[in-house]
């Protein structure tokens, strides 16, 4: 049995505050790139005060995020963390690109089990459903993290483009140093 496993995190996981929080030995290999997914959000997430992060199946788009190395003594600690035994999340085995090592890399990730039928990236920002929206400080999580695993510009500017329902996690925008990140 293997002793480490990848793992691909395109929502507040990559950040590394936010990962190293419960996964203690996750390793960033670096950027990465999942082809024939959209991220999206939905439902409502209790810790983030708004809709979380979610890969869904979608030919033609992609979504950047960070590959993490991790050792298997985590493994349960991270189902753990995206609520796998309350059915929330699914883990899934996806290839992401990885743009340092330049070679597919297959890793764990983690798709809500309830998924969105509808492409936000369709709706104008106006008409985006509330519970269709990440907190701000959810979002804010997101960015800092794509800026430091290194996606790319065009990436991070949508990202930041994301409405989000204003709400703002104290705790999180204190442990995660979220004061000085901005959206616009």
């Amino acid at each position: 049995m293997a002793s480490k496993f990848y793992y691909f995190g395109f929502g507040s996981n990559m950040l590394a505050q936010r990962i190293h929080i419960q996964n203690p030995t996750a390793k960033r290999i670096g950027a990465g790139k999942l082809d024939d997914y959209r991220l999206d959000f939905f439902t409502e997430s209790k810790n983030w005060l708004g809709a979380p992060a979610t890969i869904v199946p979608t030919p033609g788009s992609h979504v950047y995020g960070a590959i993490w190395e991790i050792d298997m003594c985590n493994l349960k600690d991270l189902d753990n963390q995206e609520s796998v035994p309350e059915g929330v999340y699914i883990p899934i085995s996806v290839p992401v690109f990885s743009l340092t090592c330049k070679e597919n890399i297959v890793c764990r990730a983690y798709h809500l089990s309830e998924q969105p039928q509808t492409d936000l990236r369709g709706l104008g920002s106006g008409l985006i459903p509330y519970d269709r929206q990440p907190s701000q400080t959810y979002l804010k999580v997101l960015v800092k993290g794509a800026l430091e695993t290194g996606v790319p510009d065009e990436y991070i500017k949508w990202l930041r483009s994301i409405k989000n329902n204003g709400k703002k996690v104290d705790t999180f925008e204190k442990k995660l140093q979220l004061a000085e990140m901005t959206l616009s």
